[in-house]
């Protein structure tokens, strides 16, 4: 009995087919997600840190719009925060290389995971099924193929007893080669499929965990309390300065506007009156109010 008629058994046959169906099965998942996986790694890649905050806006949007990331970003940017003390010192800071950065208050690794960019996104539940499904058909097989060969058995005539033995002996081989080529394909599938998931999903999965670690530095919720009350504090002392310097500069912003608006004003009126007396009493030959009185 050659290899090749072995595999063109019908029942070794029809495990070998879903074999293969299995194998192009996760291939065609893995692919799909390396594919977009790798599209959100380059993305992210290209992103400066120190321009993270004027480019947010663009990640957002490319976040938002990708079918693999859309809802793990959605609750991933309800944990960022913009705190207001970037604006403070930004105005404070002489340094030109400053820039304010975004602060994450959980790691990102709770929000982008296996579970959020490749198990929700395929049938992963049955992918772990079919090695017990390869295994399965082995003794399904085994014993239907037995079932088979003991019905073809014939001892009522003495001269077919032979024949029918041997054919008995070889059927239940093939049966026995049924299992053994079950098992075999299991963990052959096992084995390929945990290679293809380490270089086609994990390694970018990784990646893009690295790259928003880089990007996005994690502040822990006590010590955003603390910077909190630090500003708060801080926002006080300068309100409290502001109210007390608000006398004195109202004060002289009313005095510089009458001495730079009102007292040139009223000077230009007493000279154009003087003007207009001058001018009456030259033509009536005296004074026009002392002739009203």
């Amino acid at each position: 009995m050659t290899i090749i008629s072995i595999l063109m058994e019908p029942a070794i046959l029809i495990i070998t087919v879903f074999f293969l169906l299995f194998i192009m099965t996760i291939l065609k998942n893995y692919r799909k997600i390396e594919v977009n996986l790798c599209s959100i790694y380059n993305f992210l890649k290209n992103l400066n840190k120190n321009e993270l905050s004027y480019r947010y806006p663009e990640l957002d949007k490319f976040m938002s719009s990708n079918d693999f990331t859309n809802t793990a970003w959605e609750d991933f940017k309800k944990a960022l925060i913009f705190p207001e003390k970037l604006y403070i010192a930004s105005q404070n800071t002489n340094n030109d290389n400053y820039r304010p950065e975004i602060y994450l208050t959980l790691d990102a690794s709770y929000f982008f995971n296996e579970e959020t960019l490749i198990y929700s996104k395929i049938n992963h539940k049955f992918i772990q099924t079919m090695p017990t499904l390869l295994t399965g058909l082995g003794p399904f097989f085994t014993f239907l193929k037995m079932a088979i060969a003991f019905t073809e058995v014939n001892f009522s005539i003495e001269s077919n007893v032979g024949n029918s033995l041997n054919g008995l002996i070889a059927n239940i081989q093939i049966a026995a080669l049924c299992s053994v080529f079950a098992v075999g394909y299991s963990l052959a599938f096992m084995f390929i499929e945990k290679i293809l998931y380490n270089k086609m999903c994990k390694k970018y999965y990784l990646l893009i965990q690295k790259e928003l670690i880089r990007l996005f530095d994690v502040v822990t919720s006590e010590k955003f309390l603390i910077d909190l009350v630090k500003e708060s504090k801080l926002q006080n002392i300068t309100n409290e300065k502001i109210l007390k310097s608000l006398p004195e500069d109202f004060a002289k912003a009313v005095s510089k506007s009458i001495n730079e608006t009102t007292t040139p004003y009223l000077e230009n009126i007493l000279y154009s009156l003087n003007k207009l007396n001058e001018q009456t009493s030259k033509n009536s030959g005296g004074d026009i109010v002392d002739k009203l009185f």
